[in-house]
């Protein structure tokens, strides 16, 4: 006992332990600000209460609104160029050499004068590009500087290089100067004079674009945004909008910060205290099983994190993550309270960084309700479905009725929401391959895997039934027997019905050693006390053999090692005493290696299996008998203190009597003795 209760107390700093790094993991996973946000619909009503302004804020533009009028600035914006004049003096200068080196003899002077007067004219009123024309285009005024000022000047006031060759060509001359001309590249002394200038184009555009205000407004302190039912038009979109940007602004300051996460641990910390008292009070056998720790801290904290996670960076909506799937994994391996205890922490916790927590922790607490109590057995891959299907409709029908309280017509009630939640509960499916993984990694046995072993075609149980036929026949009358007793008692009737098949597996290997298998002959007569009493009490570590090498489960394992204790194989060890009374023996030696039982569920087992097989040497079953046999039996477990380590009260064990007491009455067709007429009453017949 004192050994019991310093594990308990190991425990339970090991429940403070996982309890503290919890906290810690969560509020360290949390939004490093919380963002306030709504959901809502522009073109539909507003479902929240009335939004008045905390604080003066500017009404931000919308980015469209702000894009429309930068266009039209860059629309209307002169670009700036500059004027080379040394590129016309150096072509002119250069025409003027080539005239007097080439051409002073093939063309009259008169032609020469006219064309030097039109390249003056193209190069004053100035030439561009072909690669500037493309910066023009679509403009009507651009600006040119020369020196230190600026004139604007008319994009028809310019030539491109095209052009003003054009313009030089088409000067009115004799045909054969025209043709000598045109013939000597007049082209080569044609060169861009107006250079687009972009650093300064670039810089006053820029300029410009910053003195177009980002805002259109201005929303006092105390002024309503809007009220609940009002429609969202794009205008008022834009101030909730301007007033969620100003608001998180604020919360992003460095003292904001220090609070909320001072706020958010304290909240978490409490929350996690929830859970602590809970087991403490409640479910101290919890507290004794490190796996249940592991598992449901563990899971609880997981899909904590994993929804911060999902909320902060996958930019989908909370809706489609499957919350409810914590309930049903926690149902399935612990009780319906401790199930239900573990969500609520989950959903309090995560409840501070999602968007209408009001809303969400309503949907999430009632689905997990449906989920908790649907799965009060898991037996069939079936009702997982069938959970899953009714927490589609809670959500439906819970989202359905918030939405009612808050819209003025039902059919603003947005599609979307309802295909989120056929998404999520479609995901809930995944419970079922991860049943298989959580088995593994905490040692737990769902009722699923129970079922599948209680199967007489498992092949170990056909084994039994092979060698073992009595043995056989025996397991499943005391299975019968147990699980009668364990649901009276609102214990794990599938657990001990399934433990009971396999409590004698050991037996497989020397089948005719033991009494419900043998016929006519004893093989023990051949044996001397001491051997037969190690095949007997062997029967229990080959069992465990047995079970390791087909894989059973611990919990069933556990029945095996249990089911007799730390008791003695009495019959071979009175039988030894007799044959050597000068002797005194070694119990250990006659002694099962146990422990004894230390759950309601391996003490049923036990008391099942003694009293199913003390029942076939009764003389005859009558009530009487069968309640003078069971009441012996399980009297003597008791007295000898099997039982001292397994949480079972007298009134349960009494309950459990007269349970084994019916049912050995049902499987022995026993009658009741009615008391014999007197010949008076013979007479009135």
């Amino acid at each position: 006992m004192e050994d019991k209760r310093r594990f308990i107390k190991s425990n339970r700093n090991l429940l403070i332990i996982l309890s503290l790094v919890s906290v810690l993991l969560t509020v360290y996973f949390m939004p490093a600000s919380h963002k306030e946000s709504y959901s809502y619909t522009v073109g539909k009503p507003w479902t929240y209460d009335v939004l008045i302004a905390p604080f003066s804020f500017s009404i931000a533009k919308s980015d469209e609104v702000w894009q429309v009028e930068a266009d039209s600035v860059k629309a209307v914006f002169a670009p700036y160029f500059s004027r080379n004049a040394a590129v016309a003096d150096n072509a002119l200068a250069e025409l003027d050499r080539f005239y007097r080196d080439s051409l002073s003899k093939l063309v009259w002077d008169e032609s020469y004068r006219i064309i030097r007067r039109r390249f003056e004219k193209v190069y004053n009123d100035g030439i561009i590009s072909t690669s500037d024309e493309e910066v023009l285009a679509g403009k009507e005024l651009f600006r040119v500087y020369e020196g230190n000022t600026s004139t604007f000047r008319k994009i028809s006031d310019v030539r491109s290089v095209r052009d003003a060759y054009r313009y030089v060509t088409d000067a009115d001359l004799y045909a054969y100067d025209r043709y000598t001309l045109l013939q000597h590249n007049l082209e080569n002394f044609i060169r861009p004079n107006i250079i687009y200038d972009d650093a300064r184009s670039e810089s006053d555009l820029e300029s410009q674009l910053n003195e177009i205000s980002h805002f259109r407004g201005m929303v006092v302190e105390g002024q309503k945004i809007i009220g609940q039912g009002e429609i969202v038009d794009e205008q008022k979109s834009q101030i909730i909008q301007s007033y969620l940007d100003k608001a998180n602004e604020t919360s992003s300051s460095k003292q904001f910060k220090v609070l909320t996460w001072a706020g958010r641990s304290v909240f978490v910390l409490l929350c996690f205290l929830v859970m602590f008292i809970y087991l403490i009070l409640y479910r101290i056998d919890d507290i004794e099983s490190r796996s249940i720790l592991y598992f449901l801290l563990g899971f609880t904290t997981l899909f904590t994190v994993a929804l911060e996670l999902f909320c902060q960076y996958s930019g989908w909506s909370v809706l489609l993550f499957p919350c409810s799937m914590l309930a049903i994994l926690l149902r399935i391996f612990l009780d319906s309270r401790t199930a239900l205890t573990g969500y609520l922490v989950f959903i309090l916790c995560t409840s501070l960084i999602v968007p209408m927590p009001y809303e969400y922790f309503l949907l999430q607490f009632m689905a997990g309700i449906a989920g908790i109590y649907t799965l009060k057995e898991l037996s069939q891959r079936s009702q997982i479905l069938r959970t899953c299907l009714l927490i589609f409709v809670t959500y439906s029908l819970v989202w359905g009725s918030i939405q009612m309280m808050q819209l003025e017509d039902i059919r603003d009630i947005d599609p979307w929401t309802f295909i989120f939640f056929a998404i999520n509960c479609t995901v809930i499916l995944l419970v079922y391959p991860l049943l298989f993984i959580i088995e593994k990694l905490f040692g737990f046995t769902s009722n699923v895997t129970l079922i599948e072993l209680s199967n007489i075609n498992n092949p170990l149980l056909r084994e039994l039934a092979e060698k073992a036929p009595g043995t056989f026949q025996h397991s499943m009358q005391v299975s019968t027997l147990a699980s009668e007793a364990a649901t009276r008692l609102k214990s794990n009737s599938q657990l001990v019905r399934t433990a009971a098949l396999y409590h004698d597996i050991g037996k497989i290997d020397n089948a005719p050693f033991f009494t419900e298998n043998q016929n006519k002959v004893n093989p023990h007569d051949k044996l001397t006390s001491l051997e037969s009493a190690r095949i007997i009490v062997g029967h229990v570590e080959k069992g465990l053999a047995l079970a390791d090498k087909f894989g059973l489960p611990e919990s069933i394992k556990g029945f095996i090692a249990s089911h007799h204790g730390k008791g003695v194989a009495r019959y071979f060890y009175i039988k030894y005493m007799q044959d050597h009374p000068d002797a005194a023996p070694d119990q250990l030696d006659f002694s099962y290696p146990g422990p004894n039982p230390y759950s309601k569920e391996t003490a049923i087992l036990m008391m099942a299996d003694a009293v199913e097989a003390a029942s076939r040497s009764l003389k005859e079953y009558t009530e009487d008998s069968i309640a003078e046999l069971v009441d012996k039996i399980i009297d003597t477990q008791v007295n000898e203190g099997y039982f001292m380590d397994c949480p079972i009260n007298w009134q349960e064990i009494n309950r459990i009597k007269e349970t084994f007491k019916e049912k050995l009455r049902t499987m022995y067709h026993t009658r009741i003795s009615y008391p014999e007429p007197t010949v008076g009453q013979d007479q009135m017949k």
